[in-house]
């Protein structure tokens, strides 16, 4: 922003002309000095030394050479060269003033003279002019000042009545030595017009310099003041009023007081002096010193005592435009013209100027047609104005016009060489059009008289700005940030320069730095307009907008530029809006729909505005509202601004259509923007490449992923947006230790993003940090989020914890708000409760159905918390009667939760079951039937459940045939009897769910003929770091249900010998893998087999196999597999002679199988089939007839022989569940397990009673409910 001054910007360096003299000779000399010149004020040293050294040819003692050559040197940083030069001149005799001048040059280019120079300039601005006199003092070291700064030197000791005859000296000096610096005759005539006895010399040097189209405003302006001081002239002094008349005919004002001065004259013979009233004159002479505040007091302070007063009215209003105030000044203005004073009249015009130029300002980015009719209008008040200029040049490079914007600058250069505005600009669209080196070029070619007047410091920091813009250019944003540091180090003023160092801080990750930045300077400057608004913007970027809102509010109303305005007005949407989405987050999304629709004419008054109410009608849940919007907006522009075009991308990006995202980006790619149009264009830019990479990742090409986020992860590469991106990468390649690093320090920069501390939680849960996670989750409570989605999410963390009761807690809030929400929209439509339980059945359906289909793409926090949902939900080829479409009507809550409460619930399941084989009566034929009770409730986080299991077993009788293989070995069956038992098994289990640990105890049934402790522990858990890999161990003590001797135990009532009643005591373990495409798993145990009378025993065992899901939907799998198993006992046990098992023992067993299963679910059915063929082969040990007594075998002398099978095997199965209501299910399983000789079949049904009703999805596959005894 340019500072508003009422009289003209003064240029800082002018061309030196040539005299007429050298123009009408044909003296090649002559002729090169004038080119040197020209190149040299052109700031071309190249050029200007090709010159100066033609010229030194031909006399090597040509001063303007000698000096240019000097200058030239300095400019190309040759210091030495230039002192040799500068030997030259002083060689000469009489010594040039030229060489005092380079001389002083030379000196002005070392650091410790620039800031005294700097420091001068700082006490004259505040006023402190004595001191600044001595640091000029100082700075000159006893040297003659000269050039420019000798200007600014004895202007300012000119203001010290004591020193006025050293300065007018000083000044007079100058000028002879520089007859043709407009600026320097200006200064001297000022000063000549403040003294009574050299105002009229004064008054005829402004009235010969207000002719000139350089500084003519300022001249004309301080001729006509100096007469107005003058009152009524003498006769003397009627020439001077009577000249100015010539060229000023209308005004008014001094042709009354020259009116007033003759009639004086005439009348007393003598002039009456015209006095002012006192406090319009001490006033005036404040404006004079400027010291705006005291002429404010001065004039309010007359205005009290006489409020038409047409010179306190004038003044006052002098002083509100200086304050910028330009209406307030306008409305002043005009009011002394009224009560007649007619000499305000050429201040209201420039007044008027200055608010046409503030007014194009304003009206640039919206109406830029009307900006430039301002400027217009303003160039017809004020021809020579350069401002107007400058305000175009500044316009055209805001609307993206590069090159028309260099034209108007260098059009500000060619008169005002070294105006530092037009230079600033001029190197700012060089560097936005590529010319980089250009750029920085142009600000090495400056003279250091033109250098000096920008103020070193200040030119260094506007070198370090275009080095940055560079360095952000190529990508090296810490390089960009080193260049602001040193840019705001060297003009710390420049809040504008702080900003943008601040946005770099934002872009690295560094927000604490931004605000710092900022807030320091805000501190220092707290009524600063610049500080307050860009503190303001800077809080909009962070998303502070509590702050933002209390930094604008700060700025004074009268003070505001419509830019401000307008930041105030997105500030104040914004709080509205803000207001609407966490109103639709808790569940009154039609209350939020109402209150977005009333802010519609607010938010249409600016493309920001509509685009922001279209995010917001997003965020509400009525996607297409906002879509429609914005296309109705592009629909009523014939050609749409890349603005416009980047909003509607940007709620594309929202909505998740890429494809037009993609469309639009890569036909606004090569257009010519503005700054702010191209930072938007940057921004939609930067969150599509991330999108995409998430895409890439959820499909599992993380390299393809990582390429993509990239370019983002270097141009910025501490934002949140892009780190979060790369910390779900390594997510998903199982690196969590490396996310949770990543999340941390995004975390301590956005405390209170609820995205953030979800995820940084869920990474600190991964990486095994619950501790951190739970304090993340307590800051994400204490943010008091009503979104269910976000809700959700944090209770499937809670889960991941084990703290379930807490994750039920959030469910049921979420579930709830979900309801509410439906219920107030169904009232908002006209329909009541008691409708289907679809409330979208006809019209309403077609509208859900179209926010997903199936080209949409969903959310990238949606989809990462919930994948498996949200890519099924986009399934439109789910075979009919299937689940797809109601349990996608379910929402993610309340699957969430329904899943939750099943796991949790308390439950009471009564069952039956039978198994059956075909084997040999008495023996190992075997009837077992079962009716298992069991009560499982939840204790905190963990479960205890009751079994009791009434189990009845028969064997059926032993043949006559069969009896010598059986018990004693008697040759007859009689007296054996049926073989039969029953008991009741009581036990007690305990489960840590979310640990993956199970423990139970209890007895085989009790009644049986040997009744024993049995139970196990056992842990089944992912792999730290790769939760497609669980591992599984279980220790175990447990019958052997083969036949009634090995479960219950037998007697042969023949010779009263009991045996039997086996367990199996050892440990498993196992390793599996699934990604839900293949499958793999292993496994390994050994136990040892002990019974009551019967020889011990070991057994190992070793499987594995592999599968594939040739189909894995949501409601749906099939899986293809191979399996193989070994098997081996130490010894033969498969007989029923006393000392013998009677379970099946072979010394080697193989399998060799092709398993296949389908699973699927209803709505209120999930079933299961599966089955395997494979080939079998086992091998059996002859074995004695009583291995446990050396007696009877010796007496008996039987072996049975061992014997070697290979054979096909079968097994088929089919399980089921369905659910009556909400809270009771019924199940049933029915398998045949069929080998060479033997067959087994199984069968079972239950029905189970929950607790908690049960409305979300059937479990799949489905686990049917098992006995205690189902090994």
């Amino acid at each position: 922003m340019y500072p508003r001054r009422h009289s003209l910007v003064i240029g800082m360096f002018t061309a030196i002309i040539g005299t007429a003299s050298h123009a009408a000779t044909n003296d090649v000399q002559a002729l090169l000095v004038e080119q040197g010149q020209y190149w040299q004020n052109r700031a071309d040293a190249q050029r200007a030394a090709e010159a100066w050294e033609k010229v030194l040819r031909m006399d090597p003692n040509q001063v303007d050479a000698l000096y240019g050559m000097g200058l030239s040197s300095l400019k190309q940083n040759k210091p030495e060269q230039a002192r040799q030069y500068l030997a030259r001149l002083q060689a000469l005799s009489p010594r040039p003033w030229r060489a005092a001048q380079l001389e002083q040059d030379i000196a002005l280019a070392q650091a410790s003279n620039i800031a005294l120079l700097e420091e001068a300039r700082r006490l004259v601005d505040s006023g402190q002019r004595d001191e600044a006199t001595e640091v000029f003092r100082k700075l000159f070291a006893g040297r003659t000042p000269s050039g420019q700064v000798g200007r600014e030197y004895y202007n300012n000791l000119a203001f010290n009545p004591a020193a006025w005859p050293e300065a007018r000296k000083g000044l007079e000096r100058l000028q002879r030595e520089n007859p043709n610096d407009p600026v320097l005759a200006l200064f001297l005539a000022k000063q000549l017009v403040r003294r009574e006895d050299t105002r009229a010399l004064g008054i005829r040097d402004l009235a010969k310099l207000s002719t000139r189209a350089d500084i003519g405003g300022d001249a004309d302006e301080s001729w006509r003041l100096a007469l107005v001081w003058t009152g009524p002239p003498n006769a003397a002094q009627v020439p001077l009023f009577e000249e100015f008349l010539k060229a000023h005919p209308d005004d008014q004002e001094i042709r009354t007081l020259l009116d007033k001065g003759r009639s004086q004259s005439a009348t007393t013979g003598r002039p009456v002096a015209w006095q002012a009233d006192p406090l319009v004159a001490r006033g005036l002479q404040a404006l004079e010193k400027n010291d705006p505040a005291g002429a404010e007091q001065a004039f309010a302070a007359r205005l009290k005592n006489k409020a038409d007063d047409p010179d306190a009215l004038g003044g006052l209003g002098v002083v509100r435009q200086q304050q910028n105030r330009l209406s307030e000044a306008e409305q002043l203005l005009n009011r002394a013209i009224a009560n007649g004073g007619a000499r305000w009249k050429p201040a209201l015009a420039n007044v008027r100027y200055w608010a046409l130029l503030q007014q194009a300002r304003d009206q640039a980015t919206a109406q830029p047609a009307k900006a430039r009719e301002s400027i217009a209008q303003a160039m017809r008040l004020n021809p020579k104005g350069i401002e107007a200029h400058l305000t175009l040049a500044d316009i055209q490079a805001q609307a993206g016009e590069l090159e028309a914007a260099q034209g108007s600058y260098r059009q500000v250069l060619a008169v005002q060489p070294g105006n530092a505005l037009a230079v600033q600009g001029l190197a700012t669209v060089l560097a936005q059009s590529g010319r980089n080196d250009e750029a920085l070029r142009l600000l090495d070619s400056l003279t250091p008289a033109q250098q000096a007047g920008m103020g070193g410091a200040r030119l260094r920091a506007l070198r370090s700005a275009q080095a940055a813009k560079m360095a952000e250019q190529r990508g090296d944003v810490r390089a960009a940030q080193q260049a602001l540091m040193q840019a705001v180090k060297d003009d710390p003023d420049n809040v504008w320069t702080r900003f943008d160092l601040a946005r770099l801080y934002l872009k690295t990750g560094e927000p604490d730095q931004a605000r710092d930045l900022i807030d320091r300077y805000l501190k220092d400057h707290p009524q600063d307009v610049d500080a307050l608004y860009t503190s303001a913007l800077l809080s909009v970027e962070m998303e502070q907008w509590d702050a933002a809102q209390a930094a604008i509010s700060r700025i004074p109303v009268g003070r505001r530029t419509a830019a401000i305005n307008e930041l105030a007005d997105q500030i104040t949407l914004n709080a509205q809006l803000r207001l609407a989405t966490a109103i639709a987050r808790r569940g009154q999304r039609q209350e939020a729909l109402a209150l977005l629709d009333r802010l519609q004419p607010t938010a249409s008054r600016s493309p920001d505005g509509m685009a922001a109410l279209a995010s917001a009608y997003v965020d509400s849940g009525d996607p297409q509202r906002a879509q429609a919007m914005m296309e109705e907006a592009l629909n009523r522009t014939p050609n749409p601004s890349a603005d416009l075009m980047l909003q509607y991308a940007n709620l594309l990006l929202k909505t998740g259509n890429d494809t037009q995202v993609d469309s639009i980006l890569r036909d606004l790619k090569n257009r010519q923007m503005s700054v702010a149009t191209r930072k938007r264009f940057d921004d939609v830019l930067y969150r599509y490449r991330i999108r995409q990479a998430d895409q890439l990742r959820e499909g599992g090409n993380l390299a393809a992923a990582y390429d993509t986020l990239a370019p983002a992860l270097a141009s910025r590469p501490g934002d949140v947006e892009a780190v979060s991106a790369l910390a779900r990468m390594y997510v998903s390649n199982g690196d969590n230790a490396k996310a949770f690093e990543l999340y941390k320090p995004l975390l301590k920069s956005r405390p209170n993003d609820p995205l953030i501390l979800l995820n940084a939680a869920d990474a600190a849960v991964l990486a095994g940090d619950k501790s951190y996670a739970d304090k993340a989750l307590q800051q994400f409570m204490a943010l008091k989020n009503y979104d269910p989605q976000s809700l959700t999410e944090a209770a499937r963390i809670y889960r991941s914890m084990g703290q379930s009761a807490q994750a039920t807690q959030l469910l049921r809030k979420a579930v709830d708000i979900e309801q509410t929400e439906s219920q107030r929209s169904l009232i908002a439509r006209g329909g009541s409760t008691s409708v289907a339980a679809n409330p979208f059945a006809d019209r309403g359906q077609r509208n859900q159905l179209g926010r997903t289909s199936i080209d949409e793409i969903p959310l990238p926090a949606k989809t990462l918390l919930q994948p498996g949902p949200a890519l099924a939900a986009a399934n439109p080829f789910a075979a009919p009667g299937t689940l797809n479409a109601g349990v996608e009507q379910t929402s993610s809550a309340r699957r969430a939760l329904d899943d939750l409460l099943q796991e949790r619930s308390g439950y009471v399941t009564q069952g039956v079951t039978i198994r059956s084989n075909d084997s040999e009566s008495g023996l190992s034929k075997m009837t077992d039937i079962e009716t298992p009770l069991e009560v499982n409730i939840p204790v905190g986080e963990n479960r205890l459940a009751v079994r009791v299991t009434p189990v009845s077993i028969n064997a059926g009788s032993v043949g006559s045939d069969a009896a010598e293989r059986f018990g004693g070995g008697g040759p007859s069956a009689d007296g054996i009897g049926s073989q039969r038992d029953k008991g009741v098994g009581l036990g007690v289990a305990y489960a840590r769910p979310d640990e993956g640990l199970k423990a139970d105890l209890g007895t085989t049934p009790i009644g049986f003929l040997y009744s024993t402790v049995a139970g196990g522990v056992s842990v089944d858990r992912p792999l730290p770091g790769n939760p497609n890999m669980r591992y599984g161990v279980n220790l175990s003590r447990r019958a052997v249900t083969d036949s009634v001797t090995s479960f219950a135990g037998t007697t042969d009532k023949r010779t009263d010998q009991s045996w039997g009643g086996v367990t199996a005591n050892g440990g498993r373990g196992q390793l599996s893998y699934d990604d839900q495409v293949v499958g793999a798993y292993g496994y390994g145990s050994w136990h040892k087999l002990l019974g009551h009378n019967v020889e011990s025993n070991s057994r190992a065992e070793l499987g594995g196999g592999v599968y594939w899901y040739l189909q894995n939907a949501l409601d749906s799998k099939l899986t293809l597999g191979v399996s193989a198993t070994g098997l081996s006992f130490d010894n033969n046990q498969d007989f029923f002679t006393y000392g013998h098992g009677g379970y099946f023992s072979p010394q080697s067993y193989f399998a060799l199988g092709i398993p296949v299963s389908w699973s699927q679910r209803t709505e209120r059915l999930t079933y299961q089939i599966k089955g395997s063929v494979g080939v079998q082969h086992f091998q059996q040990d002859a074995a004695d007839y009583f291995p446990n007594d050396k007696d009877l075998q010796a007496t008996s002398g039987k072996r049975y022989s061992g014997q070697s099978k290979t054979g096909v095997g079968y097994s088929l199965a089919a399980a089921g569940e369905y659910k009556f209501g909400s809270a009771f299910f019924l199940g049933a399983n029915l398998g045949v397990d069929n080998a060479q000789d033997y067959r087994q079949i199984t069968g079972a049904m239950y029905l189970r009673y929950m607790f908690e009703d049960m409305n979300g999805a059937m479990e799949l596959p489905v686990s049917p409910y098992r006995s205690p005894y189902s090994n």
